[in-house]
């Protein structure tokens, strides 16, 4: 799929989407030339923003929160928010999730009275949700891994999706499971290994993954540097099933 002008000097690389089927899901990549802003607009469901690399502002309802590398800013249904790249000369790379398969985008036209906020502030209870990556509690969702939760419904009432940040480093993995929604996994740093039910696929460099509700999979780093991604879950709470390793072989596969 083409990657989509939402304005001038702003592309959206839509990765996971109704194009390839996934349900209740869209992810992919936003792209900001230097000096360019996507003015105010809502969705109808939930967003979340994740700055890959250099820098921007998001501005909800007016608030605005500089973003540094790998922050996190989690949008509920209906509230107004702009994008912007204030560097005259650096592009911007985001990585953007939203909680239907095919978002449109509903432009606002009224203006709101903006204010710098705190580079502390974890947003508005009820609104925005912010997570900084440099404070962020971490937890491990496997031998050699390292995760950040950036929004469920347990952070966010009501938010429609989960996910985060996970860091794998050499011979870190999860364990063999799956999951009752679809699922979208970026790597955003060094190699990961995928394996769904005995395939195995080598991903790097913003490559996506979809993995649809049901299929049993594990993520691992073979690799000596680390490895770290960006997942989201279709479903309100980050539930995983975990099977057993021969699940996620051909000769296991479950549902064969």
């Amino acid at each position: 799929m083409a990657p989509v002008q939402l304005a001038p000097g702003i592309l959206f690389d839509c990765l996971i989407g109704q194009h390839n089927g996934a349900r209740n899901l869209t992810t992919g990549e936003l792209y900001l030339s230097a000096n360019t802003q996507l003015g105010f607009h809502s969705l109808p469901v939930g967003e979340s923003i994740t700055l890959i690399s250099g820098a921007a502002t998001i501005s909800a309802e007016g608030r605005e929160y500089p973003l540094a590398p790998l922050d996190n800013i989690t949008i509920p249904r209906g509230l107004p928010h702009a994008i912007y790249n204030g560097s005259r000369v650096e592009p911007a790379r985001l990585h953007r999730a939203i909680a239907c398969a095919s978002p449109v985008h509903e432009w606002v036209s009224i203006g709101f009275e903006s204010g710098l906020m705190s580079a502390i502030s974890a947003g508005v209870p009820g609104k925005e949700h912010v997570t900084r990556f440099n404070s962020a509690p971490r937890s491990e969702a496997g031998p050699g891994t390292s995760f950040i939760d950036h929004f469920n419904q347990d952070l966010i009432p009501g938010f429609e999706m989960s996910g985060g940040y996970g860091l794998f480093s050499h011979g870190g993995r999860l364990p063999a499971h799956f999951h009752d929604f679809d699922e979208s996994i970026c790597i955003i740093q060094g190699t990961a290994t995928c394996i769904v039910e005995g395939r195995r696929y080598q991903m790097s460099d913003g490559s996506t993954a979809l993995q649809p509700r049901g299929r049993v999979h594990y993520f691992i780093n073979d690799c000596e540097e680390p490895m770290a991604m960006l997942w989201v879950y279709a479903g309100p709470l980050p539930q995983r099933i975990v099977a057993d390793d021969r699940c996620a072989t051909a000769e296991g596969n479950p549902w064969k």
